[in-house]
């Protein structure tokens, strides 16, 4: 079972984390799970300043790319449980902006799914992203790092 997740309460990565494998992952038939906890910075390439995000999102839209993007995953990657987990709204420096968790049979195909699902939702994913500043200045996000 995959979960996708778009939040704008603050996620408790490990306990979500643990939540679902404890509900959805048969431990005993799986040698490989990979986990990326991605958290907001208050800085960027060209400030040190952030003092908050903003994450728009289309809900429809941003859910069904999500599950397409889970299924995807778990069928090019023979994983067995995929989760993703993402804020919207507004969010602060140390707060966790996204989840990425992968189950499979073997380490291998884990660790590179998680890599490409966090590639895709970076460059692909309809969210779009304003930082504010500590002069009151904010900036829409044009590209991610």
């Amino acid at each position: 079972m995959n979960l996708v997740m778009l939040s704008s309460n603050k996620i408790l990565p490990y306990k979500l984390i643990n939540d679902y494998e404890n509900k959805n992952c048969d431990l005993s038939v799986l040698g490989g799970q990979s986990i990326f906890i991605g958290y907001m910075r208050k800085s960027n390439l060209y400030r040190e300043d952030v003092t908050s995000m903003k994450l728009e999102y289309y809900p429809e839209m941003t859910h069904k790319y999500l599950e397409e993007l889970c299924s995807k995953t778990k069928n090019e990657y023979n994983l067995k449980n995929v989760l993703i987990a993402h804020r919207i709204g507004e969010v602060f420096p140390s707060d966790c902006l996204v989840i990425v968790a992968c189950w499979s049979k073997h380490r291998k195909e884990s660790i590179i799914a998680v890599e490409s699902i966090l590639e895709d939702l970076k460059h692909n994913a309809p969210l779009w992203k304003k930082e504010y500043y500590s002069d009151k200045t904010s900036k829409w996000v044009e590209s991610n790092t």
